[in-house]
């Protein structure tokens, strides 16, 4: 469906990529990842058209429609939430044109003009193509799939009216999100499409691409997102593009199988260029061993060195000792919090005790981060009070901290002014912590990248020693591996933690408490959680599996004559499951290939223990042969996972 076929591209000294090749099918599930500033959003523009590759070609199927959400807020306008989503990128009021236009022309010509010239579509023939189209978007239920699908994004029905205008830039991109799926084009573009996504909206999110008929190519740094959605993954990383079978879990054991083959390789041909330097400087000055000599160094010259990766540089830090605070870190008494005649919450009651590690969580605009902003006092409350505790110092960590940067100032200047009695050199150290050592902590804000500016944001942090962090959405932007790190400081942190996250690898091994907003028509009720983060969030799967109502004929491509094919409803009963054989059948089927996995994996396994010891490669038939029977086990062991997985899925 779409080939990227020897692709490069550069930014004057730096190479983003170089011969990158991969393909994307008419069911393919890809999750593209890669480090902060590797080039995946310029992939993604390349293949959408809007860049030009330096060297190699991008190939698609004629008149393929491509599906995109960028990462970067929509402009806001006049239009409602409804005619937004409807707008189809324009697409829709174009294909309505088109048929006008060619219906008006068939009727004044009284004959359709099908003397095109050569390779050109006759007019019949385009008009053929718009009416297929437009059967594809189901123009006459256009509406009420655009309705259900911002409900299932988080609006409410009184929402649909309201100009964009009055949105935050969170809600805007769930506006674009919405218009981009109602589009249900054959190849889905998707850029951070959880970011600003509630849990609820996050898991609707998951049922309606797992019934999405397309392909997809995602960004996302939600692994538990990518685990769900993809089945392969695509890698770029040290300038290269790498496929991997399988989701994102799959996908770190097979990166290591190569790093492990890769380092035996390069050990055995390390220990081969060794001995052959050490018999040319040995013997290269002997008349008798002087041609052989010259031979071994010509076989040197020729030899295709094998690289092992750079080893990318990784933030590392801790958060400073937390002092000692009093036993309640913040205490709420009937605390109320409005906007106008809006209320949030009324008689909120809430004491966190000192070393609480709580989450707080429920659908957006529920009062979430207004919450986060009453505890750290950036907010006062219009009723009740919020009251620190003993030597309470707050760390506070806000949802569009990044953006609050001063953008004309440099990354010294930024962290400097927060501490301004903190000695250089300990700025310029906790600067390196994040990457931002030498001269590019004298960056200027406004050329950083978002995963950078979160960087920075989160330095600021480490600056102030607190007992008491807030923190409200912290991964948004970082990349996979910043976000383990991040993590695994948490972790170790020893004082009282609030934060908001929609992340749920993140956010479950952080916290012991759940507190749960629900929004009311008086005002948003806040209820303390008995059970863990693992038990609320199984709570909203079941009911998510429950509740989520697939928009009727989104996500499913449509067939021609669909609609003339649909049965009439009837009261006789379905027969829903598979049949006791078709069972059975399966189960076989499924027993055989974990066999024959099992098997693969020994054989492999024996092939990894060769390819480790240098010694084999000084058999050269015995490398290759070593080489392409792992290739060719790769390849069968790819295949039978696959349908190992189907046949799983059918069984369930």
């Amino acid at each position: 469906m779409l080939n990227l076929i020897e692709v490069s591209k550069q930014y004057g000294s730096k190479i983003l990529f170089e011969g990158a090749s991969a393909f994307i099918g008419a069911r393919s599930r890809i999750a593209l990842i890669g480090p902060n500033g590797a080039g995946k959003t310029t992939l993604i523009r390349i293949l959408l058209g809007q860049e030009s590759p330096d060297t190699g070609r991008v190939s698609k199927t004629k008149h393929m429609a491509i599906g995109h959400l960028a990462q970067e807020v929509p402009k806001s306008s006049d239009r409602t939430v409804l005619e937004e989503a409807m707008r189809l990128d324009g697409r829709l009021e174009e294909l309505t044109r088109a048929r006008k236009e060619l219906e008006a022309h068939f009727e004044v010509q009284g004959e359709v003009d099908e003397g095109k010239a050569a390779g050109h579509e006759s007019d019949m023939e385009r008009y053929g193509r718009v009416l297929e189209e437009l059967e594809h978007l189901d123009e006459y239920r256009l509406e009420a799939r655009a309705k259900e699908i911002l409900t299932g994004m988080g609006f409410k029905p009184t929402d649909f009216c309201r100009k964009l205008t009055e949105f935050s830039g969170g809600w805007l991109m769930r506006v674009a999100l919405s218009r981009v799926l109602l589009m249900d084009p054959d190849l889905l573009l998707l850029d951070e499409p959880t970011n600003h996504l509630d849990l609820e909206s996050l898991l609707w999110l998951e049922e309606f691409l797992g019934a999405y008929q397309g392909a997809m190519l995602l960004v996302s740094h939600d692994r538990a997102f990518l685990n769900r959605m993809a089945t392969s993954v695509l890698e770029i990383d040290q300038k290269k593009l790498t496929s991997y079978k399988g989701n994102i879990d799959s996908y770190v054991v097979q990166k290591e199988e190569r790093l492990t083959i890769l380092r035996g390789q390069y050990a055995g041909q390390q220990a081969k260029i060794a001995e052959i330097e050490a018999f040319v400087e040995r013997f290269g000055a002997k008349a008798t061993k002087a041609r052989q000599a010259q031979s071994r160094l010509k076989q040197l010259d020729k030899m295709e060195r094998i690289e092992l990766p750079e080893a990318r540089a990784s933030v590392r830090f801790r958060f400073p000792p937390a002092p000692h605070s009093g036993k309640e870190v913040v205490t709420v008494k009937h605390a109320q919090m409005s906007y106008g005649s809006k209320v949030i919450f009324r008689d909120l009651d809430w004491i966190v005790p000192r070393g609480a590690r709580v989450a707080i969580v429920g659908v957006n605009g529920a009062g979430k981060t207004t919450l986060l902003r009453l505890l750290a006092g950036s907010l006062a409350p219009t009723g009740g009070e919020v009251k620190l505790g003993h030597q309470v110092q707050v760390g506070y960590y806000a949802q569009l901290q990044a953006e609050a940067l001063d953008l004309s100032k440099s990354i010294f200047e930024e962290l400097r002014a927060t501490a301004p009695d903190m000695g250089l050199t300990q700025i310029r150290a906790i600067g390196g912590a994040f990457l931002f050592s030498g001269d590019a902590i004298e960056k200027k804000i406004r050329v950083l990248s978002g995963g950078e500016k979160a960087r920075v944001a989160l330095a600021k942090l480490l600056l102030t020693p607190s007992n008491f962090l807030i923190l409200d959405e912290p991964t948004n932007h970082l990349d996979v591996e910043s976000r383990g790190i991040l993590l695994d400081s948490l972790l170790e942190y020893e004082g009282t933690l609030c934060l908001i996250s929609h992340d749920r690898e993140f956010v479950g091994p952080l916290v012991d408490s759940v507190l749960e907003i629900e929004p009311a028509p008086d005002g948003s009720r806040v209820i303390p959680l008995l059970g863990s983060y693992d038990e609320y969030l199984a709570r909203k799967v079941r009911e998510a599996a429950q509740s989520v109502k697939k928009p009727s004929g989104a996500g499913v491509k449509s067939q021609p004559n669909s609609k003339a094919a649909a049965p009439e409803a009837t009261t006789q009963p379905v027969k829903t499951g598979p049949s006791n054989n078709q069972r059975r059948a399966w189960e076989k089927e499924r027993d055989k290939l974990e066999s024959e996995i099992a098997q693969l994996e020994k054989k492999q396994a024996e092939l990894h223990r060769l390819l480790a010891d240098a010694s084999t490669y000084e058999d050269k038939a015995k490398t290759l042969e070593c080489v392409e029977a792992q290739a060719s086990i790769t390849s069968h062991m790819g295949q039978k996972l696959s349908r190992w997985e189907d046949l799983c899925a059918l069984l369930e």
